[in-house]
C-alpha cells in the first residue's frame, strides 16, 4: 500500500464558489501546503484561477499538485444536461494541462434527498426514466472527462441519489467499467451505512482514488433519528478531523494493504464556514493520524 496525500478547499468550508464567507483562494492553497499536504482539488469551478497560467502558477509557487476537479451538479435533471456538458469540458479545459488525475462525479445535494440524508430504509430512489436519466448524464459528461485524459471517479454522497450501497451498485452495473470507476469517501459511506473497507474490496479494481472523511458518531446519530437536513447536519459538526469519529481506519489500512493500493487520498472535512473552525489545525492533526495508523 502506497498513499499520498492530498487535501482539498472543501475543508475550509468551500462548497460553491460564488459564496461571500470562503476564505480566499490563496490562504487556503497556503494552507494545505503548510499542512504536509502535497496536492488539492480544484474545488467549486470559478474558485482557484481559471485562467491556466495563473493556476499553474499558483501550484507551482505552492509545489502543490493539482489532483482532481469536482462536478457537483444536478445530475438526476435531464433539464440540466447541457448545462453540465458545459461545465464538464470547461473544468477539463482547466484540468488537463495542470496534469489532473481526476474527475469527481456527485449528484448534487437536492430534496428531498437532503432530508432524508442517512435513512437508508425510507429515503426516496430515483426509479424508471429518472435513473436512466442521470445515467445518461454520467455516460455523456464521462466521456468528456476520458477524451481530455481525466479518469472519471463515481462520489456516492450523503444527501444525493447517489448515496446507499444499493443506488451504488445499481450505478456501477448501469456505468461500464471503462468509462466509468469509483472514488470511496469513507466518512459518506459511514453516513449512509455502507462499511467503506468493505466496499473498496469489493469494489477494488475500480478504486481509483479515495476521499478520507470521519463522522461523530452521537451527532450522526442524532441528525439521522431526527431528520435532520445534510447541511445542518454539517453545520451541528457531524464531520470530525480523522481519528476523532467512528469510522474504523484499522480495517480501511487493512484492505487498502490487502488490494496493494497505490494512489492518491484527498483529506475532507465538510464544515460550514460561518461556524468557528480552524481549518490548518485540523488537517494537520488529520495528515498526522494518517500518518501514524496507516503508514
Amino acid at each position: 500500500m502506497k498513499l499520498r496525500l492530498s487535501n482539498a478547499p472543501c475543508s475550509w468550508g468551500v462548497e460553491f464558489a460564488g459564496n461571500p464567507d470562503n476564505p480566499p483562494w490563496q490562504k487556503v492553497l497556503d494552507d494545505i501546503r503548510e499542512a504536509g499536504y502535497g496536492a488539492t482539488e480544484l474545488g467549486p469551478l470559478g474558485y482557484l484561477p481559471t485562467d491556466t497560467g495563473e493556476l499553474r502558477a499558483a501550484m507551482e509557487e505552492r509545489g502543490l499538485k493539482l489532483l482532481a476537479g469536482t462536478l457537483f451538479q444536478h445530475l438526476h435533471d435531464p433539464s440540466k444536461r447541457q448545462a453540465i456538458l458545459d461545465v464538464t469540458r470547461k473544468s477539463c479545459e482547466i484540468l488537463q494541462p495542470q496534469g489532473a488525475e481526476f474527475m469527481v462525479f456527485i449528484d448534487h445535494v437536492a430534496s428531498p434527498r437532503t432530508d432524508q440524508a442517512g435513512q437508508v430504509d425510507t429515503a426516496t430512489r430515483l426509479e424508471g426514466d429518472d435513473w436512466k436519466g442521470m445515467m445518461q448524464t454520467v455516460r455523456e459528461a464521462a466521456k468528456i472527462c476520458v477524451d481530455h485524459g481525466i479518469t472519471p471517479t463515481l462520489h456516492p454522497h450523503t444527501g444525493t441519489f447517489i448515496e446507499y450501497r444499493d443506488e451504488l451498485d445499481r450505478a456501477m452495473e448501469d456505468l461500464d467499467e471503462s468509462l466509468m470507476s469509483l472514488v470511496i469517501d469513507t466518512g459518506h459511506c459511514q453516513y449512509a451505512s455502507i462499511d467503506p473497507a468493505q466496499v473498496i474490496r469489493d469494489y477494488a479494481p475500480r478504486v481509483k482514488y479515495l476521499h478520507f472523511k470521519d463522522i461523530d458518531a452521537d451527532i450522526h446519530r442524532k441528525v439521522v433519528a431526527e431528520k435532520i437536513d445534510f447541511y445542518k447536519a454539517v453545520g451541528a459538526g457531524v464531520f470530525t478531523p480523522l481519528g476523532e469519529g467512528c469510522v474504523d481506519f484499522a480495517a480501511v489500512k487493512q484492505v487498502l494493504t490487502d488490494i496493494e493500493f497505490d494512489g492518491w487520498v484527498t483529506v475532507e472535512q465538510d464544515i460550514d464556514p460561518t461556524k468557528p473552525a480552524d481549518p490548518l489545525r485540523d488537517a494537520q492533526q488529520s495528515r498526522e493520524f494518517i500518518e501514524r495508523a496507516m503508514f
